[in-house]
């Protein structure tokens, strides 16, 4: 590949399987590092395993304000920095433009 993402941090929502884990991949053969969130460990734990050490796998669900703040924080402490955010999971039923987006609104209330 062509090094097009050297030096670039990339996280990947719902990055464990489909599309977000071929783009994944393709992101780490372009020399980013890249993190990949999912519920479950287990699958990142595999295609950790399977893409090598610049990908990292770490468990947290797109609906908890709680495991956002903590993914971003090992992010921050990891990698000192994010340069793409490719939002592959989400939460159902928001009806507000992005920007005017709450925890309250995520937490359905």
């Amino acid at each position: 590949m062509s090094g097009k993402l050297d030096g670039k941090v990339a996280l990947i929502t719902g990055g464990s399987s489909g599309m977000a884990l071929a783009t994944a991949e393709l992101f780490v053969e372009e020399g980013a590092l890249v993190y990949i969130t999912g519920r479950r460990q287990q699958p990142l734990d595999d295609a950790a395993s399977r893409l090598g050490p610049r990908l990292r796998g770490i468990s947290a669900d797109a609906a908890s304000l709680e495991d956002i703040e903590t993914l971003f924080a090992t992010i921050t402490a990891e990698a000192g920095k994010l340069d793409i955010l490719y939002a592959s999971a989400g939460v159902g039923k928001l009806h507000e433009p992005l920007h005017e987006i709450t925890s309250a609104s995520l937490r359905g209330q």
